[in-house]
């Protein structure tokens, strides 16, 4: 990638791992002063390549128990599209959207309560969101997180 070098690369790999990490224990890892890791962060974001920071949450601690998986096939894939992908994204129990190939041209990942939240909001997804042009939309639910964001999700007590 124009811009970046190796010492980049590991810096975004070390954050993405971790990225609470200090700047000293970054800098330790790439052979950098503090200083000079914190330069090269805000190159980094400048660039695009960091797009934000955030924290993996357990959704269970937010009462959301089901983390679904969406497909959403459409009759047409237009500029309307794009705008209803941003409407959506405002939304606090959507995790991600992406463009996707295939069949179904949307993928969403979201948490709700219940079940009854999936299923009222899959109705809204119909006629809130995309109306006419939805053509079907196909529900996975997730059992278990293994890996989330390049993080590795410590096993439970009682699983396998």
């Amino acid at each position: 990638m124009p811009g970046i070098d190796r010492k980049d690369e590991t810096i975004l790999r070390e954050l993405r791992k971790n990225g609470r990490i200090t700047l000293t224990e970054l800098g330790n890892k790439v052979n950098l002063s503090p200083a000079s890791v914190k330069g090269r962060l805000e190159k980094l974001e400048k660039l695009g390549a960091i797009r934000g920071y955030t924290a993996i949450i357990n959704p269970t601690f937010l009462n959301e128990f089901i983390q679904a998986l969406i497909e959403v096939e459409l009759m047409v894939d237009d500029d309307r599209t794009d705008r209803t992908l941003y409407k959506l994204a405002e939304l606090d129990n959507i995790q991600s959207i992406y463009r996707r190939t295939g069949e179904a041209q949307i993928m969403i990942r979201a948490n709700f309560s219940d079940v009854d939240g999936v299923r009222k909001f899959l109705g809204e997804l119909s006629r809130k969101y995309f109306g006419k042009n939805m053509k079907r939309a196909e529900v996975t639910i997730i059992l278990d997180t293994i890996k989330e964001s390049g993080v590795v999700i410590p096993r439970r007590k009682g699983k396998r």
